[in-house]
């Protein structure tokens, strides 16, 4: 009988990671792996049940010691807030050593520095199928915007321009701050639903007409994969996005027209019914399992395991 190596998937408690999901699902169905959430596995890293241990890196976290199982650092993002680069430097410094590292892209990895010859894979993100099979006609939004509702990424700006210029029905999908749920909860042109289970996401969100990807055109911020601008393409939304390098290089690698704002103040809901959207994205190429398959994650793991 083929032995079935047993991954266990770390998620922090903050952590949202609809990846491990993903993770989980694709490795069960490999025949070579049994795959474990931790936050729905009562055996600890350290159990000795495990053959490998994936955590997804901020700083700090698991030491092997003399225990007996393959470590896998994730690196999905950059270092964010203040002294982003002080601290790349830091964990690519004081990290534990892992057996495989995993990086969102070239840009990422490059930005840690590691300075040892640790093996690595890019695993860029995805979509869940949910995504492309919540497509719906029945518009009750105009906008939808899914992430936390929060200052630190500038949406607060946007939710001022939209209240001024009344431009619509408003979805906010995910956690809101106080301060900003308390200014515009009388606005009934804002339906804010809060932090909710990710598998309703995709119907709530198929019911908009535009997905607005708000990202600050800031480190490292503008480096990396939007997932929410996946999803929407996956709903067949429209996109309005911040202009930014991540965006743009998306857009020509993918024959895609998103509508660009430059200035928040520039929001205009003439412009945006009047600009030609298109993209011609095959969304289906970044569905999670082909994503995971094409990282060679798993050739990887098996060749370090046998």
């Amino acid at each position: 009988m083929t032995k079935l190596y047993k991954i266990l998937f770390v998620r922090s408690a903050k952590a949202f990671l609809p990846e491990i999901d993903a993770y989980v699902s694709y490795f069960n169905n490999t025949g070579r792996f049994r795959a474990f959430d931790s936050a729905q596995s009562e055996a600890s890293p350290w159990s000795g049940e495990y053959d490998v241990v994936w955590e997804f890196k901020g700083f700090g976290g698991i030491k092997k010691g003399n225990k007996r199982f393959l470590l896998v650092h994730e690196y999905a993002s950059l270092s964010t807030g203040t002294l982003p680069h002080l601290k790349n430097f830091l964990k690519a410094k004081f990290n534990p050593r892992p057996d495989l590292r995993v990086f969102l892209n070239e840009e990422v990895r490059s930005g840690f520095l590691f300075r040892d010859n640790i093996d690595f894979c890019y695993r860029d993100m995805g979509i869940d199928p949910r995504f492309l099979e919540a497509r719906s006609d029945r518009k009750e939004y105009d906008f939808v915007y899914v992430g936390a509702v929060s200052r630190s990424r500038g949406i607060d700006n946007l939710l001022a321009v939209m209240n001024e210029k009344k431009m619509g029905r408003l979805c906010l999908i995910g956690s809101v701050d106080p301060d900003l749920y308390e200014r515009y909860r009388n606005n009934r042109d804002f339906i804010f639903t809060g932090k909710i289970p990710y598998a309703q996401v995709p119907e709530i969100a198929s019911k908009a007409v535009y997905g607005i990807n708000y990202i600050p055109d800031l480190y490292p911020y503008n480096l990396q994969t939007s997932t929410k601008l996946l999803e929407y393409l996956a709903l067949g939304l429209h996109i309005l996005t911040t202009d930014y390098a991540w965006v743009r290089k998306f857009e020509q690698i993918h024959g895609c027209s998103f509508y660009k704002l430059r200035k928040t103040s520039d929001f205009d809901m003439r412009s945006i019914s009047e600009f030609p959207h298109y993209c011609n994205l095959n969304t289906e190429n970044f569905l999670w399992d082909k994503i995971i398959r094409e990282s060679k994650i798993e050739e990887k793991l098996f060749s370090l395991l046998k």
